[in-house]
């Protein structure tokens, strides 16, 4: 395979790299723990205790990742055998892991290409100077994107919550009431505290790989 298809991918595949590999660190079991801990984090309206409402977050969080159906979450109930989740919550549940799975899927594959890209080009000869400027390249889209996002983020995240919804998910079937259980285990917080961390830790990555790739 030629050096400038190599570079190719190095460039194209490494912004889905880091990422996504952000994201995979985020559905996880420790970030609800982390924002449920934290001081001023909303608390359950109807009184829910902290450690109910964790474990029912990891479950679902879990859902995304295990390879159940739907079932897994509708036999969560509540002290008088009703269910949790009303049967919009788990249509939305059932699209959320659909979109998950592709991006994990997406995930997997950017870092075999990028991996592999970058070992190949590392066993030719006189393919220093490809490398460092494929890795420059890719960390500078990754840093432009990533201020953007931020920069949306941070300026109205409402537009970007309902943006990003609308591009994944059929209109009108990811809206909530704030007495349905998947907003009082995940409120706006949550999800704006998730989007600012990813996006954070994928610029400062993105820095220090554009810094590594320029000066060492």
């Amino acid at each position: 395979m030629s050096n400038s298809i190599l570079s190719s991918i190095l460039i194209l595949f490494l912004p889905f790299a880091v990422v996504l590999s952000n994201l995979r660190i985020f559905i996880n079991p420790w970030f609800p723990q982390y924002e449920y801990s934290r001081a001023g984090f909303p608390t359950d309206p109807q009184g829910m205790d902290n450690q109910t409402r964790l474990k029912l977050a990891n479950r679902a969080i879990m859902y995304l990742v295990n390879s159940s159906d739907i079932s897994y979450l509708t036999q969560d109930r509540d002290i008088n055998g009703n269910p949790l989740y009303t049967e919009r919550e788990l249509r939305h549940m059932e699209d959320v892991k659909l979109v998950v799975g592709r991006a994990l899927g997406l995930w997997r594959l950017s870092v075999f290409m990028v991996i592999s890209a970058f070992v190949w080009l590392g066993l030719k000869p006189n393919t220093d100077i490809i490398i460092k400027k494929s890795l420059s390249y890719g960390a500078g889209i990754i840093v432009v994107s990533i201020i953007c996002l931020l920069a949306y983020i941070l300026i109205n995240f409402d537009s970007f919550f309902t943006t990003f919804h609308q591009m994944f998910f059929e209109s009108g079937t990811w809206t909530f009431s704030y007495t349905d259980m998947l907003i009082r285990l995940f409120p706006p917080k949550f999800w704006s505290d998730v989007a600012t961390y990813i996006a954070g830790a994928s610029l400062f990555e993105g820095v220090l790989l554009w810094w590594a790739a320029r000066f060492t």
